[in-house]
């Protein structure tokens, strides 16, 4: 299980081309803010599924999100086909 300072370690290294603090980061993922700059959580939960590992992501949100994570808005958005797929098919296990 992660630090809370590795996790803002994390979040902070896949937005590397963005000037957000990770507590900024971890403050909305955890839903104490609406948005980081121009970032909301769905953009945040496009980034955490296209750039981190499964566990990794599980580590970072815990399993009370994984509907908001895995919801059909965000996995729409996914640019790549293998991985709305991929989330489709964890999201049908973990759901029905």
């Amino acid at each position: 299980m992660m630090t809370i300072e590795e996790k803002q370690q994390t979040l902070k290294k896949i937005f590397w081309e963005y000037d957000f603090s990770g507590e900024e980061l971890q403050a909305l993922l955890q839903g104490k803010i609406s948005r980081a700059g121009h970032l909301d959580k769905e953009g945040l939960y496009l980034r955490l599924l296209s750039s981190l590992t499964w566990y990794v992501i599980l580590d970072l949100i815990g399993t009370n999100h994984l509907d908001d994570l895995l919801s059909d808005g965000v996995l729409s958005r996914l640019h790549s086909k293998d991985l709305q797929k991929k989330y489709a098919i964890a999201k049908r296990v973990l759901f029905h």
